[in-house]
């Protein structure tokens, strides 16, 4: 029961955060029980230099792939056309039947790599936006909490009137959460956006980003965009409470809907109103969070000093 157990975390880590790769990658001569200096090796490494220096680029990165399996079929893939390289190179050395293959097999292991890592960002950032949306009404019910009994520890108490200030800023604040989120998805036309390359790195074009660090790094945006629609929406609603933004009224005042008695049929009305009011206005403030720079640049646009994201 406990290996089952276990075995189905495994899986989920795995599926969340990305297979877990070998400390040392393996070289292709090891993966092809050969010694570096193996003459058929040496041979076809003399003969494409480039093109076997690509194949063995591919293959340290498929070793680290976010989805194991396309990890082991990459390099299954690769080693066998390098494998047939060195035969037909010893057999017939002026060939190139054997170095096409590697060319067609290097083009197709740079595709399925290039897809593994969108795989690997998309997934990331879907996992930090789902978290950012869970922590939202952790959030909110400790500031709920905070507003009734902080006050109580300094021998104060809030009345009628702050409560709903309070309750209005929260479902503004859970407002803020969702337009971020609706934001984010709506620009997101492709995951290959995701997988860009960062300003100022060096490598290969056919040599994605880390699957694992670039899964990382997106849940790390997905949340820190949830936030910034947090903060936007708590802005607006300073603004608009504090008479500074008049363009946008409130339908209701808390004051007018507070009495000595329960709330009538229409205080309830304007209630769920205001509600409704404080929640469109953060969600619309949540929509803003594309003017903040990221991962996810704005709408397409280039980062400063950076590569348009697709």
């Amino acid at each position: 029961m406990s290996e089952r157990r276990a075995g189905r975390t495994g899986a989920i880590t795995a599926w969340l955060f990305g297979a877990a790769g070998p400390a040392e990658p393996r070289t292709m001569a090891e993966a092809l029980g050969l010694a570096e200096e193996a003459p058929g090796l040496q041979r076809l490494r003399d003969a494409e230099p480039q093109r076997l220096a690509r194949v063995e680029r591919l293959h340290t990165a498929a070793q680290r792939a976010f989805e194991r399996r396309t990890g082991e079929a990459v390099c299954r893939a690769l080693e066998a056309a390098v494998r047939t390289a060195v035969r037909e190179a010893a057999a017939a050395p002026a060939g190139r039947r054997g170095t096409d293959r590697i060319e067609a097999e290097a083009d197709a292991a740079a595709q399925r790599l290039a897809a593994d890592a969108a795989l690997a960002a998309g997934r990331g950032l879907n996992t930090g936006l789902a978290f950012g949306i869970l922590l939202s009404p952790v959030v909110l019910v400790l500031a709920l909490l905070a507003g009734k009994f902080l006050p109580r520890l300094f021998h104060g108490a809030i009345g009628c009137p702050e409560e709903l200030v309070l309750m209005d800023s929260l479902v503004c604040f859970a407002g803020g959460a969702m337009g971020a989120v609706f934001s984010v998805i709506i620009r997101l036309r492709d995951a290959y956006q995701l997988i860009g390359p960062a300003p100022g790195r060096a490598g290969s074009a056919d040599v994605p980003a880390d699957p694992a660090q670039l899964a990382r790094m997106m849940r790390q945006e997905g949340w820190y965009r949830v936030v910034v629609g947090w903060f936007l929406a708590t802005s607006l609603f300073l603004l608009i409470s504090g008479g500074i933004l008049t363009l946008l009224t409130p339908p209701a005042a808390p004051a007018d809907m507070c009495g000595p008695g329960p709330l009538s049929p229409a205080g309830h009305q304007a209630l769920i109103k205001a509600w409704f009011f404080w929640g469109s206005v953060g969600f619309l403030a949540g929509l803003n969070e594309r003017w903040a720079y990221g991962l996810v640049s704005r709408g397409g646009e280039p980062r400063p000093g950076g590569p348009a994201a697709g």
